[in-house]
Parts: structure tokens; C-alpha cells; sequence
């Protein structure tokens, strides 16, 4: 079946509204918000999935599209550096592996919720990197299709500029260093147009600033300091301000965001993979 051989994931997303906690956050950007969200996250269950290895390739995910690969075509970054900039070779996947049918049997099955994960390349384009561009069409046409089958969307910024984490979900495998140069820059710039085409639709409940940026790898005090920018990028906007929780545990953010208000903390208990 179409529905649970692709609308699945290897890790279990847990998210939490934050009303308020205790410490406040830099002053300037603290006026009290609180705007009427589209889904009852603090009364109603979220019930959904992940649409991952669509419009973020994930070898792991979508093995065939590698299979025929060179061995050093490991992540979307090598695959547009060996492929081009020619969209064919993709185009096809991004027509079929999620399509309006999927939503559909999401809506039969008795769910209400979708976290559509999109790389910032798509959003903006790859500022010199060889990424293959189209993905972000089918943002629209994934928004579309949830307002008309009564699924919410998440809109995830899966990859960022540099990499956040060095996972090949984030777009490039290797290295973290994302934060580094324009890095921060481009990333809200991302986050910012996506809020400017979807955050007033009717289908779009939550927009997470950033998948999974690997917290040892960076310097705390900057991730912290964009989810204060990205939140008051966004805090005009009827939407969830989505933040993962860094792998640095929940509890580590326990002392943030006061005063910023409809903040959504994000965290991921792996069941799959040994490390």
C-alpha cells in the first residue's frame, strides 16, 4: 500500500506547545503573542506523518533513486553535482511518490497531521551548490491537497545552508557548518519566503525553523539566538513556531523563550538506528 510503504518514519516526533517558561529572552522582541493557531495542539491529538525522502532526498528512504548511482552520489548535494541541473531525473519521483491519493487514505485512516520536510536549495536556490531546483512546486500542491482532505501541514526546513547536522537528510553529508558566513542569513531568508507563500493558508498550522541541527556540533548560544530571530520572523503569523530541541534533550529548554508565545518544541526518540 501506498500509504504505509511512503508516509512513514524511522523516528517518533513528539511535539509540545509552549505557553510560556521561565527566564526571559532578549528584550525588543517580547511583546506578549499569542494569535489563534489552526489546530488545537494544547486539546487536540496529533495524529500524522512525515513525508520524508519527497522533496529531500534520503538514501535510506528512497534507495532506488541511489541504486544506480556512482558510489560517491550520497546525499542531494552529489547527486545534482553528478546529474546537473537537469530536473528529469527527478521530476518523475516528485510526481509519484506522494500524490492527492495520499492524502486521501491519510484523511480514511484516521489522520490529521503531515510535516512536509523541504531544503532551503528548493526554497531560494543553492547559492553556488549543484542542487537540482522544482522541489518547491509541490509544496503548493502538498498545501492544496491538505486543506482539501482536512490534513494539517508542518512545513519543515529539513536542509540548511553549510549543514546543520552533517546527516544527508540535511542536503550535504559531511561536516557541520552551518552558522558559519551567511549561513544564518540565508536560512531566514528561506524560512521568511516560505512564510510569506503558505503561513496564511488555511491547511498550514506550523512551520519549523530548522531540522534537527546538532547541538555538540554547534555553538548553543547561536542556535538559540536564530530560534529567537526565526521566532520573531514568524510571531505575525497565525502558525506554530516549530524548534527542534538540538539533541539536547528537552528539559535543557526548560529555562527558554518566555514571553514567545505559540512556540511548538520538536524532539525525536530514534527506534531504528544503532547510532
Amino acid at each position: 500500500m501506498v500509504f504505509t510503504s511512503r508516509l512513514t518514519t524511522s523516528a517518533v516526533a513528539a511535539v509540545a506547545l509552549l505557553s510560556s517558561v521561565s527566564n526571559a529572552a532578549p528584550a525588543g522582541i517580547m511583546s506578549k503573542v499569542r494569535r489563534d493557531l489552526k489546530f488545537g495542539f494544547g486539546s487536540e491529538k496529533v495524529r500524522g506523518v512525515n513525508l520524508g525522502g519527497w522533496l529531500v532526498l534520503e538514501p535510506w528512504i528512497t534507495p532506488s533513486i541511489f541504486e544506480a548511482t556512482p558510489d560517491n552520489v550520497v546525499d542531494e548535494y552529489t547527486y545534482g553535482a553528478q546529474y546537473g541541473w537537469d530536473t528529469d531525473r527527478l521530476r518523475d519521483h516528485w510526481n509519484t511518490w506522494i500524490t492527492e491519493d495520499d492524502f486521501a487514505e491519510m484523511k480514511s485512516a484516521g489522520l490529521n497531521f503531515a510535516r512536509l520536510p523541504i531544503g532551503y536549495w528548493s526554497v531560494i536556490g543553492g547559492y553556488g551548490g549543484p542542487y537540482v531546483y522544482g522541489a518547491y512546486d509541490y509544496v503548493g500542491k502538498a498545501v492544496g491537497w491538505a486543506e482539501a482532505h482536512g490534513i494539517q501541514l508542518m512545513l519543515d526546513l529539513h536542509g540548511a545552508p553549510r549543514s546543520q547536522n552533517g546527516f544527508d537528510n540535511s542536503g550535504q553529508l559531511g561536516e557541520v557548518h552551518w552558522t558559519e558566513g551567511d549561513s544564518i542569513d540565508l536560512t531566514r531568508k528561506a524560512l521568511n519566503k516560505i512564510r510569506d507563500d503558505f503561513a496564511n493558508k488555511p491547511s498550514v498550522s506550523a512551520i519549523e525553523l530548522v531540522n534537527e541541527p546538532l547541538g555538540p556540533a554547534l555553538n548553543m548560544d547561536t542556535v538559540r539566538q536564530f530560534y529567537m530571530d526565526g521566532w520573531g520572523d514568524l510571531k505575525d503569523s497565525n502558525v506554530a513556531v516549530t524548534f527542534h530541541d538540538a539533541f539536547e534533550g528537552v528539559t535543557s529548554w526548560n529555562d527558554w523563550g518566555s514571553g514567545m508565545g505559540n512556540l511548538l518544541l520538536d524532539t525525536h526518540h530514534y527506534e531504528v538506528f544503532d547510532s
